[in-house]
């Protein structure tokens, strides 16, 4: 008896100490969130005093982060995204960032003959450390006052495209610290010294291409994707952000006026994993996040989102997720647009990687996200992000279940062959699933400090 109630005493203690340090990791969370939300509505704010809440209606501004491999798409996207501005009377400002030393001039020479188009190159210097954003110059030695974004347009052309060549450096390498740079020193210093930056705001990939997808997986390809999103937030001016819905793609190579290209084939199966995100993005609790391939929004709102986590975390390679969390508990009003998509790259199921041994080249895609992802709920808390990025299947699906076996079945005829094929399907992204989160739950992300490390 003596010894049963000392068992339930210690069990109780550990009971007890358990709650107790799943609360004050809680509240550090929380306090995490807190802080950044803050900062968030701090640089919102200084917007819209710097600005006088005024923005250019006649140029929306596009902004993406490169390396190498990106000039396997941007001699088609960049035009493709370029026409389609034309297309709404509207005219563009793209902002192309050359990660970490990373260059591709015969693409960028390219973009020089394109009618209506003045290219502009401008060079940092070297980044100090991996959450200080480095200085933008004209020149290549980058002598004298940064560069600052103006209003003032070459009266013969009608788009600009700045195309940032980061210094290759010890903190450079990563996606997010060039966009650090771009939106913590380019933008937020022009703002400053008078610049009105257009009212729209929109995130890319090297391979994004916006499309409209009334029926997945029915793809218009000749449609301007971009256009309807564009007119659907002019339409709704209470929502801050938008995002296209994701679709991924199998890209395979073409040329496109003598030069080998990457373009995406829609006869090939894609992987497992990425297609059951295909089918949930946008949809359900879980899959909410605005997706870097095509999050458009208010300038603004983005830029302060954006300039939060490029600064303070440096280590973050799901930076959209991230912007979606702090979005949602900032306040400001988002969704995912389902009629639009934005193609996303992903390797075939069949691609290994040149290891000893080889590994499945999606499989490690979705490693990175999952690990990624995992960063998040540790620095937030599981509790605070679980409707935006979960990774579990949600019991919603059970309740629109015709019109997701609809999509599943996708353009394949209705036969006990496919209904065989898309169940086996399902049970492999639901048990690899499992064991790429277990593997992250070992390998979270850094997001902060020395350590923190945004390439792969």
């Amino acid at each position: 008896m003596i010894l049963k109630n000392l068992k339930l005493f210690l069990l109780s203690r550990l009971s007890n100490r358990i709650l107790r340090h799943s609360q004050l990791l809680q509240k550090k969370q929380d306090m995490n969130l807190k802080k950044d939300v803050e900062n968030v509505l701090y640089y919102k704010q200084w917007i819209i005093q710097k600005t006088n809440n005024t923005f250019d209606n006649t140029r929306v501004l596009g902004i993406v982060a490169t390396a190498k491999g990106a000039e396997k798409f941007l001699p088609y996207t960049i035009p493709k995204i370029l026409e389609q501005v034309s297309q709404i009377g509207m005219m563009a400002d793209i902002v192309i960032g050359l990660n970490n030393g990373f260059e591709c001039p015969s693409v960028i020479d390219r973009f020089t003959l394109l009618p209506n188009v003045q290219v502009i190159h401008l060079h940092t210097d070297e980044k100090l450390a991996n959450n200080i954003p480095a200085k933008i110059f004209d020149n290549l030695m980058c002598a004298g006052k940064p560069y600052l974004l103006s209003n003032i347009v070459c009266p013969f052309s009608q788009h600009r495209i700045f195309v940032v060549h980061q210094k290759e450096g010890l903190h450079a390498a990563g996606k997010i610290r060039v966009l650090g740079d771009i939106y913590c020193s380019l933008l937020l210093n022009s703002i400053e010294n008078g610049w009105i930056p257009p009212a729209i705001l929109f995130t890319f990939d090297a391979e994004s291409q916006f499309l409209i997808e009334p029926e997945y997986p029915f793809l218009d390809l000749d449609s301007n994707g971009l256009e309807l999103i564009i007119s659907y937030l002019n339409r709704h001016p209470q929502i801050d952000i938008i995002s296209a819905r994701n679709r991924f793609a199998v890209y395979q190579k073409s040329m496109e006026d003598g030069i080998e290209i990457l373009l995406p084939d829609f006869s090939q199966e894609i992987p497992p994993i990425q297609l059951f995100l295909d089918l949930m993005h946008g949809r359900h609790n879980g899959f909410r996040w605005m997706q870097g391939g095509g999050t458009f929004g208010r300038t603004d709102v983005l830029i302060s989102l954006l300039v939060v986590v490029a600064q303070f975390y440096p280590g973050i390679r799901v930076e959209d997720t991230q912007l979606t969390i702090l979005a949602k508990y900032a306040g400001f009003i988002y969704e995912v647009l389902l009629d639009v998509i934005s193609l996303n790259r992903t390797p075939s199921p069949n691609e290994v990687t040149m290891d000893k041994p080889p590994k499945q080249v999606w499989i490690e895609q979705v490693s990175r996200w999952s690990c990624g992802h995992y960063a998040l709920e540790l620095c937030y808390g599981k509790h605070n992000i679980s409707t935006i990025t979960s990774g579990k299947i949600p019991l919603s699906i059970f309740t629109e279940l015709v019109n997701f076996l609809k999509r599943l079945k996708g353009k394949d005829k209705l036969n006990l062959y496919t209904i065989f094929h898309k169940l086996r399907v399902l049970i492999s992204a639901f048990l690899i699933g499992r064991l790429i989160n277990k593997n992250s739950l070992k390998h979270p992300d850094i997001l902060q400090g020395r350590e923190a490390k945004a390439c792969w």
